[in-house]
């Protein structure tokens, strides 16, 4: 019996194994046909990849100028040869004496390129052939894909989910968003007919702060997600909003809310500090979060002063590394402050009860901040670059009241989270603890120091068991 059992098994083992076998060689045959059917493609998508991540700082695919030139036409100028040698070390080219490369430099105020000596010749191929497709020099009278190719198409977000089902979650949201808000408002009134009948809560009763954090960072990611699928299906429209009308808006709620706050509610201004009942879990999450932020803040303030100089540093491979790493280590400091400060308002009792619903919000929108910051650092490549290039013209713009938003409307749906996020948390200061940095101890810098008197040994009262040690207080 347990020969015929063991020859069974053998039998469906090698029944099972050729089955295996030709599924294998089939799903093999199809890929190699299906390869060389989409070589050029796959080679342009390598292309394009490259070109989102290294290349669209400085350049569009149109012939509109942003750092450096603008590709539209690159290919018909220059041979595959020339543009190898110069993406992987322009500074090589023009000590070499090229014409061209010379040229160029001294077009863009003697500024380097930065030098790809990391990839190979087939990625800069693939780039290349991305350039023959989607930076083509358009024909007249005609009208192609690749003719009217802008950044836009290279770098608009894909929606996981088609046209219709797109619409349908996103109409769900805001039908569930609207349900939210009617529940609240009911919930609210028959709080208030609930203390005009005079029956109250437990005055020591206190939300549950950790479920709520959590319904904010869902309603985070449907807004999220929300803005992905209209900056795909509506870009110009939204793109309008969130990058002209928005940014006023939010400068508007801060001045006008901090105003407001600071005469009627001047007593609310200050950080409600919980440092002093607790502060082992404080330190240890203040410390990287501040540091970090600190050294982020002062490094896109670098970026926004002198954008310049920040590209040319990045001209140089090792320096931009330098640069990308350092600031990527700072982020995550910054994150990981940002998660122990979380957990420890959500977990210690004594921080529960000084807690509101507004800390929850910061919290949620910082964590948006961050980790679109630390997205754009490692999946479009190079922040620094992108922020000089991009971000500075933009935010110069705004501030001069003519905003320029053809550069930010081409970018990659992770640097547009960033910018939107950061506009978020200037709007909510005025209603969050941050106002604090409003009325900073400034003046201690340069008032006249404080004298101290004192009225008893201070030697003796170090010593003393005395609880009245010194001279009896008396009011004057």
């Amino acid at each position: 019996m347990k020969c015929q059992f063991d020859a069974k098994k053998i039998a469906m083992k090698e029944r099972f194994t050729s089955l295996l076998h030709k599924v294998g060689t089939g799903i093999v045959s199809i890929l190699i046909v299906f390869l060389l059917l989409n070589t050029t493609s796959a080679i342009a998508a390598v292309g394009e990849d490259i070109y989102n991540k290294m290349c669209m700082p400085c350049h569009s695919l149109t012939e509109k100028v942003l750092v450096g030139p603008g590709l539209q036409g690159v290919t018909d100028r220059r041979n595959a040869e020339w543009l190898t040698k110069w993406i992987h070390d322009s500074k090589a080219l023009i000590d070499s004496g090229d014409k061209d490369a010379i040229a160029i430099f001294e077009k863009f105020n003697k500024m380097p390129m930065t030098a790809f000596p990391q990839l190979k010749d087939d990625e800069i191929a693939g780039l290349i052939t991305f350039f023959k497709e989607k930076a083509a020099t358009p024909v007249a009278g005609v009208t192609t894909a690749a003719a009217v190719a802008t950044p836009v198409s290279s770098a608009a977000p894909e929606v996981p989910v088609d046209k219709t089902t797109g619409k349908l979650i996103v109409w769900s949201l805001i039908s569930l968003a609207i349900i939210g808000f009617y529940i609240y408002r009911f919930k609210k009134k028959t709080l208030e007919k609930m203390n005009n009948m005079g029956h109250h809560l437990g005055p020591h009763e206190m939300p549950n702060f950790p479920g709520l954090f959590l319904i904010y960072l869902g309603i985070g990611a449907a807004i999220i997600y929300m803005m992905m699928y209209f900056f795909a299906q509506e870009g110009t429209m939204v793109n309008n909003m969130m990058f002209i009308a928005f940014p006023y808006v939010a400068f508007a709620i801060f001045l006008i809310g901090s105003i407001y706050r600071y005469k009627n509610r001047g007593m609310q201004v200050s950080s409600l500090s919980s440092q002093f009942l607790e502060g082992k879990k404080l330190f240890w999450g203040s410390q990287p979060f501040h540091w970090g932020l600190l050294v982020l803040f002062l490094g896109h303030l670098a970026a926004f002063l002198f954008p310049r100089a920040v590209l040319a540093w990045n001209g140089e491979p090792v320096r931009l590394l330098i640069l990308e790493i350092s600031s990527f280590a700072f982020a995550l400091s910054a994150l990981f402050g940002l998660i122990l400060l979380i957990k420890r308002r959500l977990s210690t009792k004594l921080v529960l009860v000084v807690t509101n619903k507004m800390d929850l919000v910061v919290y949620a929108v910082l964590i948006s901040q961050i980790i679109s910051g630390l997205g754009v650092a490692f999946f479009v490549r190079w922040g620094s670059s992108w922020f000089s290039a991009v971000l500075t013209p933009y935010l110069r713009s705004v501030f001069s009241f003519n905003p320029d938003i053809e550069a930010v409307a081409a970018a990659p749906i992770l640097i547009k989270l960033h910018i939107i996020s950061a506009f978020l948390m200037i709007a909510i200061i005025p209603f969050t603890r941050f106002m604090h940095f409003l009325v900073a101890p400034i003046d201690y810098a340069w008032r006249k120091y404080q004298l101290v008197v004192w009225n008893w040994n201070r030697k003796a009262i170090r010593t003393s068991t005395r609880h009245n040690f010194g001279k009896k207080s008396r009011n004057h």
